[in-house]
């Protein structure tokens, strides 16, 4: 039978093609093309010579022509409309010689053609190269000064434009170039919401080579018999192993649903024939990739084929010329299962209008960038974006003397009497002469005598901090939060969860109980002694489950992120199936500790992290999470921040005596360039630890380096500030060893959220520069006041301000886990919108990562089996071990590995046999408990022969 209807789908599928084909041969043969109407068809028609002159700075060749000369792969990748852009407008008619008359600024930097060996861009030298360049046209010339480049354009076809990065995430933390945030920016890459798109900025299309296209044009009547074509990657399996983030899953997707469809012609290959297959073709894909914008929407609508854009929010090129919505055909990311369906409930006459459309011979020349250039090409689809924005507004040009950009360092800020005065005794060695220390925002030229001289002098005015004579409580709202007491405001009910899910964790794996990510392991030592403990659920305000997410570890100490979701998927699992109190409120009076680097994403790389998103199963919970950002996805609001995990008991060890001096002016340990997972540099940490290291290596103010000494706790309490900045994530245990010690912590993470940041207050205790002022940072620290030192040494002498961020054993008043109580506390009473109606349901079960919902992608159900005995007693293999070797049997062939098992079996449970109606006798020894996909649980028919099921629904298991 499903032969039959496979060959009636393949025989539909041709009769489709043919008669499409046949239809749009007309079409093909040039005999019924449709011009574009309304103001969309007059703008791609526009002329733009005489509405607009460009001046084209010239600029040494390092900038443009000789990074050509040296990689001439440059010339045909998809970047390379900057290098055809800046050869047309040399020879443009729009091009003036006197930058008088000009409109426009143009600066031929050709950002892109610094290739690596796989022949992406170098993104850490694309945004060096164009600050370069500007700062030469601002020095040579006027006309940059007086707008700051609001009269200037750049070509930036990077793959998240002027963020310049090919990975989103990195683009994202780096932002737009700040020097051009006044220009306008022509770039590839479009997004709408997106911190790389730029208000005001022109969308074009990548660059496709013409003349190999032409090359491949087949005879106008050939008829398109492939209904979808696509090739391309559906896994990007080098980027993304785990799968999941490529495409957001959308590629993914395709090819899981329509790999065997035969309406479908879809393939990793990329055959000769490429080019002809898309002129035979009736719908092309152009699905995003890891950026939204991809050649085959350039390549689709030359060829003819309607483009099936598969992006959403996309910004299309020339959007205000081409008209998209009926040429294309948009699908959302979520609709690609039902791709066939959408494409074939599309009228013959609506593909056959979009097919005259394409074969309008404007609306091709304006997806390419021909040598030499022809009317309506993408060059004059630019230049009539950019005269759409003239005149220039009033507010483009600066008044004399007036500043919009903040791009380099400013003067020297004025120093308070004292400081002012040792950095004097800086400028001179003991015999008056000065000595140059290269590195820093200030060039400083001093000698080690003077800056020992000048610590020792800090030191002084520092001592009786040290001493711990002089204490300052927080005062206002802070204070009090911080010391406030949880005890008698909440009772936690904490559930009895099986010990895979904790204790046996931290058996198999004891480096869980150091590393950074042991609070929730801590956190669930306290509670079960802790005197808001109760043992009846009825009376409880929140509910905690102890589920250790980051202790099954990597053999280098991270936590395996495809593995943390699912277990705590699993333990919410079980709790709503043993408990109601999960269903009542599907979480919302619940509570986790997630201390993963970017918390209830459960990934330790931010992009991927990202991608992945909070576990949908949590979305109503509580969450109390070492991760905090400001406008992040991984930061639910409501979560409550929490500091990392630093052993307390091996810090005391390392206390040095209270009088000992603060010496070290600046301190850090750690890496500065992570070459292991970031090779070519620039996105570790966001370039701020490499800027430390490259401002300030040789300044003797900073002992920074990279090695971790024995006495790194005590050279902390030796030391001023102690830098804190972000790593892969915002937050480490710096931060906590900062506060401990009495170290002053120099925050350097743009957007981070601190911990307890209601009872801690971190502006008077610590300082925050901003990632891109790390040049400045001697500038900064230097400039603070001593009075503003000594009141921050004051406050971090408070031991209330150390307690809070510890989680000691046993536990202490005012510590980590109090403040962690005092939060929920402060959450009391809940609302009436925490308690759902019976039967209503807010979470989706399914919804999330296809990797996350392992192994089967649907809602798990218990189910019981067991023995069955002929009313004779006659049976065969009766013990123990043969009964669960079968059950290993059952489960392995239903897809559920061994700790999907739960055996119940024990003498409290046992029960004498009982008689069936089916006259079989049921033995109470042999009942187990699986648990089993409910959309996926097994029927009778599979079971043992020996076996039948209790109580369940009958379902087949198809599909697993």
């Amino acid at each position: 039978m499903r032969r039959w209807v496979l060959a009636i789908a393949i025989l539909a599928a041709a009769a489709a093609c043919f008669f499409l084909g046949a239809q749009a041969q007309e079409v093909r043969q040039g005999h019924q093309t449709e011009r574009i109407s309304g103001s969309a068809g007059d703008v791609l028609e526009d002329d733009p010579v005489g509405r607009l002159k460009v001046y084209v700075y010239d600029l040494p060749s390092k900038y443009n022509k000789k990074l050509l000369k040296k990689d001439p792969r440059c010339l045909n990748h998809m970047f390379a409309a900057e290098i055809f852009m800046h050869r047309f407008l040399l020879s443009s008619a729009v091009r003036t010689f006197n930058p008088e008359e000009a409109d426009w600024f143009y600066t031929p930097v050709y950002t892109t053609c610094d290739l690596t060996p796989s022949g992406l861009p170098l993104p850490f030298k694309s945004p060096r190269m164009m600050r370069s360049a500007i700062e030469l046209i601002a020095m040579k010339w006027p006309y940059w000064n007086r707008s700051e480049g609001a009269d200037h354009f750049f070509v930036t076809p990077h793959d998240f434009g002027a963020c310049f990065h090919y990975q989103e995430e990195k683009a994202i933390g780096r932002g737009i170039l700040p020097l051009l945030q006044r220009a306008t920016l022509v770039q590839t890459f479009g997004q709408k919401n997106h911190v790389c798109l730029k208000d005001g900025s022109i969308t074009i299309p990548p660059y496709a080579p013409p003349q190999k296209m032409q090359a491949h044009l087949i005879p106008p009547d050939t008829p398109r018999s492939i209904f979808v074509y696509f090739r391309g990657l559906f896994y990007d399996t080098s980027n993304d192993p785990e799968g999941g983030y490529y495409a957001r899953g959308a590629r993914a997707s395709v090819w899981e649903n329509f790999k065997n469809n035969p309406l479908f012609d879809i393939s990793t290959d990329h055959p000769p024939t490429y080019y002809e297959d898309m002129q035979r073709a009736v719908f092309c894909l152009c699905p995003l990739g890891w950026a939204p914008w991809s050649p085959r929407l350039v390549e689709a609508v030359v060829f003819g084929c309607i483009p099936v854009i598969i992006a959403d929010d996309i910004v299309l090129p020339f959007a205000d010329a081409i008209p998209w919505e009926e040429i294309g055909v948009f699908v959302a990311e979520e609709d690609v299962p039902k791709l066939d369906s959408i494409l074939t409930s599309i009228p013959t006459d609506v593909i056959l209008r979009k097919q005259r459309l394409l074969a309008n011979p404007s609306m091709k020349q304006a997806m390419l960038f021909p040598q030499p250039a022809q009317a309506g090409d993408a060059f004059h689809q630019i230049l009539n974006g950019l005269a759409r924005k003239l005149p220039h507004g009033e507010n483009v040009f600066l008044k004399p003397g007036e500043r919009a950009l903040n791009w380099t360092a400013g003067p020297l800020a004025s120093l308070p009497v004292l400081l002012s005065f040792l950095l004097l005794l800086l400028l001179l060695d003991r015999r008056g002469r000065a000595v140059e220390v290269e590195g820093g925002a200030m060039a400083l030229r001093l000698s080690p005598a003077a800056v020992a001289l000048a610590l020792l002098l800090v030191a002084t005015a520092l001592e009786d901090v040290a001493r711990g004579q002089d204490t300052e409580r927080i005062e206002g709202s802070a204070g009090d939060v911080l010391e406030d007491d949880p005890v008698g405001r909440l009772k936690v009910y904490v559930y009895e969860l099986p010990t895979k899910y904790n204790k046996k964790m931290v058996a198999k794996d004891s480096r869980c109980l150091s590393h950074m990510f042991a609070a929730e392991i801590f956190m669930h030592r306290f509670l079960l002694s802790s005197a808001i403990r109760t043992l009846n659920p009825e009376e409880a305000d929140w509910f905690y489950t102890p589920v250790y997410t980051t202790c099954d570890l990597t053999p280098w100490g991270h936590p395996l992120p495809f593995k943390s979701p699912r277990i705590m998927r699993s333990a919410i699992q079980f709790i709503s199936s043993h408990w109601p109190y999960w269903n009542r409120t599907e979480g919302a009076d619940h509570f986790f500790v997630v201390p993963h680097d970017f918390g209830a994403c459960f990934h330790y790389q931010e992009e991927k992290a990202i991608e992945r998103g909070i576990l949908p199963l949590l979305r109503r919970a509580t969450l109390v999470q070492t991760f905090g950002q400001k406008d992040h996805v991984c930061l639910k609001e409501g979560s409550i921040t929490i500091p990392p995990y630093a052993p307390p008991q091996k810090m005391k060890t390392h206390l040095v005596p209270p009088e000992t001096p603060r010496s070290i002016f600046v301190y850090f340990r750690g890496l500065f360039y992570d070459t292991a997972n970031d090779p070519e540099g620039g996105y570790y940490a966001r370039g701020a630890r490499a800027s430390v290291w490259e401002n300030f290596k040789n300044n003797p103010l900073f002992d920074i380096s990279t090695d971790h000494p024995l006495t790194y706790y005590e050279d902390m309490q030796r030391s001023i500030f102690c830098l804190c900045p972000l790593g892969w994530a915002p937050w480490s245990p710096r931060l906590v060893e900062a506060v401990v010690f009495g170290c002053i912590p120099v925050i350097i993470a743009d957007d981070i959220v601190l911990p307890f940041a209601d009872a801690i207050p971190w502006d008077e205790i610590g300082v925050f520069v901003a990632e891109d002022d790390v040049p400045k940072l001697d500038t900064i620290l230097t400039s603070i006041p001593m009075d503003v030192i000594l009141r921050k040494q004051r406050l971090l002498a408070n031991p209330s301000m150390k307690q809070a961020m510890l989680f000691p054993q046993p536990a202490q008043p005012g510590d980590a886990f109090h403040q962690i109580l005092n939060g929920l506390g402060r959450k009391l009473p809940h609302p009436k919108s925490v308690y759902l109606d019976p039967g209503q349901k807010v979470l989706n079960w399914t919804q999330g990562p296809v990797g996350d919902l392992k192994p089967c992608l649907h809602e798990m159900k218990t189910i019981s089996v067991y023995r069955i005995r002929p009313l004779d007693k006659t049976v065969v293999s009766d013990s123990r071990e043969d009964r669960m070797n079968r059950l290993t049997q059952l489960t392995q062939a239903a897809g559920m590995k061994g700790e999907d098992r739960q055996p119940i079996y024990s003498p409290e449970n046992s029960s004498p046999s009982s008689r069936r109606s089916d006259g079989l006798m049921a033995d109470r020894r042999d009942v187990t408990e699986i648990k089993v996909p409910t959309s996926c649980a097994l029927g009778g028919r599979n079971l043992d022969k020996n076996y039948r099921e209790r109580q369940m629904e009958s379902f087949r298991c198809d599909v697993m």
